[in-house]
């Protein structure tokens, strides 16, 4: 535009669709006329200033800032001069001010009052004013472009003022406006204010007018996939499918405008680095949108974590209610026009709600799976996406990728293992627990070569981290030992012949100590020896050979007996099954067993540990009456005596027991007693 007199353009578009990124573009691409001189830039931030008095006067103190150094001293001071006779002849800010001084207007026009102070001649008109400040921007080169951006971000009546400023300032020479803003609200604030002139109050302000044009779809959804590379990086190759789905229905559909994108974007540089490489990319990304465009159904999630994993159970005549129901839960009574879609996306996130809304039904395997994929669907897994932390539920990432890298490490696998019995865990229980889980979560990302020594290495610790804290309470099921069945399992039944993982096995042993040597050999013996009404387990299933199986009931019976003559065996907190089992094993009814125990009793610690063996507790709630029972278990306590004259001389350790509860305040001895004697009359605890 070659010396442009007063001209005022808009830039149009709807709010975040990108004005104020094309104000930047505008300045970038005039950087040379500003850097050489030739153009100058003033901004009015307009939203800064609240009330139109404040406004006002900003606005023209903005200009005298901005247009004054290219002035000479007198006219420099016509700006304001000007500024004043518009504020007190009424027109800017209607009739808040008087001719005859300033008396209506608020207290920052009060204060503009003072600025302008002595400034102003009678003799001196607005025409007269604007007459002399348009000539002398007139000769001189340098242009000036007065940014006002945002205005949409105003009180109808503030932004009303910006166009009453802007059309009261008049058309100076080589002074240019860029309004920006959304003409549909805008129009719609003149219409309402001025209604016999509508849209074309706005058309005799501004002479050129543009419609920021949209951006596609799909110029939205790379420039959003790009961001979050670069936030979350890229997913692995086998998971983008799932993650491109994840896209495209959790996500790309509630970024419309660039700053949507925006939005999340600033949310994710926040939030993602909390839980990077800890949680699955496309869960997070899903769920970071319901967190912030739904957050009446990201709460229902967050809430209902049993539900969202293991889905509602319902057969078919009761599944539509429980369809209504959990929809009125999520997405509230009348669902809203999103429901259809976040019912994809839901059922993508949490597979178990299929069983209800597309009855469609998952095995375990998958919830393995999606464990080790860190999914929200897992239980072990949800609270990360909602804490965004991971709690100690789960080992960290990084801890995890180095036990699985470290696991033909035996004396770092079992250093491992001893610390983890010293973790407690928030919820009760000891890191132990948590690392066989993991491993048998991962077993199969663990290489054949380490399986060997980190069996080794657990088998050599197996007493010592099958702790009381890490087995399951009331009607639970689960302990350490239970945990190391399950691992040695999946580590090798599906990896290894039964030649191979029989002599692995059998190695193992050699290091292990008596209590899990007995409970392993129990276990491969039994593939071969069920109890009465089971059949043999298919060679397959089996965990050693037969022979190997018989060899191990040898090496546990030296053990056993190596254990009663050290003393260490009186200690061993499976101590009643191990001498059932050594009865079982002796072959001599007991008789070893049984004079063992005899000598065990003569002292009063010998009947301690005795007691402490043949004491048992359990979980009951109680009915309560009208259907109101227990909300928690209670703890009972039982004497194990079925069968114990094979291995105790039952007269003579009931006597001991009797004297040592009356002579000492051994409470173990004391409890055991009580329970024996509840027994003898039938009773229950």
């Amino acid at each position: 535009m070659q010396s442009p007199t007063g001209s005022v353009i808009a830039l149009n578009g709807p709010w975040g669709s990108g004005k104020s990124s094309a104000v930047n573009l505008i300045r970038h691409h005039l950087s040379d006329a500003i850097k050489t001189g030739d153009l100058q830039i003033i901004d009015f931030t307009c939203w800064w200033f609240r009330g139109e008095d404040a406004l006002a006067l900003a606005f023209f103190r903005e200009l005298y800032a901005g247009l004054s150094p290219s002035l000479g001293d007198k006219i420099k001071k016509h700006l304001p001069k000007l500024g004043a006779r518009l504020l007190r002849a009424g027109s800017v800010l209607g009739g808040a001010a008087d001719a005859a001084g300033a008396g209506g207007i608020g207290a920052a026009a009060g204060g503009a009052m003072e600025w302008l102070g002595g400034l102003i001649q009678q003799d001196e008109s607005v025409e007269k004013l604007h007459g002399e400040l348009s000539k002398a921007l007139g000769e001189q080169k340098k242009r000036f472009l007065i940014v006002i951006d945002d205005i949409d971000r105003l009180s109808p009546d503030e932004a009303l003022l910006i166009f009453r400023l802007v059309k009261s300032v008049g058309r100076l020479p080589n002074v240019l406006y860029l309004l920006v803003y959304d003409r549909q609200l805008a129009e719609k604030i003149v219409s309402e204010r001025y209604p016999s002139e509508g849209p074309h109050y706005l058309e005799k302000i501004v002479q050129a007018a543009f419609e920021l044009p949209e951006p596609t779809s799909m110029e939205v959804q790379q420039h959003l996939l790009g961001l979050i590379e670069a936030i979350c990086g890229t997913p692995d190759q086998e998971q983008m499918v799932r993650f491109m789905n994840m896209f495209h229905e959790g996500v790309a559909p509630a970024m419309r405008t660039p700053r949507d994108v925006a939005r999340f974007a600033n949310s994710l540089t926040v939030t993602w680095p909390a839980v990077t490489g800890e949680v699955d990319v496309a869960d997070f990304l899903a769920l970071e949108v319901m967190r912030l465009l739904h957050p009446a159904t990201y709460r229902a999630i967050r809430q209902n974590k049993e539900l969202m994993c293991r889905g509602a159970r319902s057969d078919g005549r009761e599944r539509e209610a429980a369809a209504k129901r959990l929809e009125d839960l999520l997405f509230g009574e009348d669902g809203g026009a999103q429901a259809d879609r976040l019912r994809r996306v839901l059922m993508r996130l949490f597979p178990a709600l299929e069983s209800v809304w597309s009855n469609m039904t998952y095995g375990d395997g998958f919830a393995k799976q999606w464990a080790m994929e860190r999914r929200v669907c897992s239980m072990a897994h949800f609270d990360s996406y909602f804490r965004f932390a991971v709690g100690d539920e789960v080992l960290p990432r990084a801890e995890l990728e180095e036990l699985i890298e470290r696991a033909g490490d035996r004396d770092f696998v079992m250093a491992t293992m001893r610390h983890a019995i010293t973790v407690t865990r928030k919820s009760g229980g000891t890191k132990a627990a948590v690392l066989l889980t993991e491993l048998n979560t991962h077993a199969g990302r663990i290489a054949k070569d380490s399986v060997p020594p980190l069996l080794d290495a657990l088998f050599a610790v197996s007493d010592e981290i099958n702790v009381d804290a890490d087995a399951a309470r009331a009607f639970s099921i689960g302990s350490n030992e239970l945990r190391l069945h399950w691992l040695l399992r999946a580590l090798t039944l599906d990896r290894m012949s039964l030649a191979e993982r029989s002599e692995v096995f059998v190695q193992a042993c050699q290091a292990a100590p008596v209590g899990w040597l007995a409970d392993f050999s129990s276990s491969a013996w039994a593939d071969y020896y069920p109890r009465e009404g089971k059949q043999p387990e298919p060679p397959e299933s089996c965990l050693t050979t037969e022979a190997d199986a018989g060899r191990l009931r040898t090496l546990l019976l030296e053990r056993i007996v190596m254990a009663a003559e050290d003393g260490t065996l009186a200690g061993h907190r499976d101590l009643c099954y191990l001498l059932f089992t050594w009865s079982e094993l002796a072959g001599d009814h007991g008789a070893a067993a049984r004079a063992w125990t005899s000598a065990l009793q003569a002292t009063d610690e010998g009947v301690t540990q005795l007691a402490r063996a043949f004491t048992s507790h359990g979980w009951s709630r109680g009915l309560g009456f009208a259907g109101l029972g227990d909300a928690v278990a209670k703890r009972t306590t039982h004497a194990r005596m079925n069968g114990t004259e094979k291995v105790l001389d039952l007269g003579a350790f009931r006597q001991r027991v009797e004297e040592v509860a009356a002579t000492t305040a051994s409470h173990e001895v004391v409890e055991f007693l009580e329970a024996w004697r509840r027994a003898d009359r039938g009773e229950r605890d």
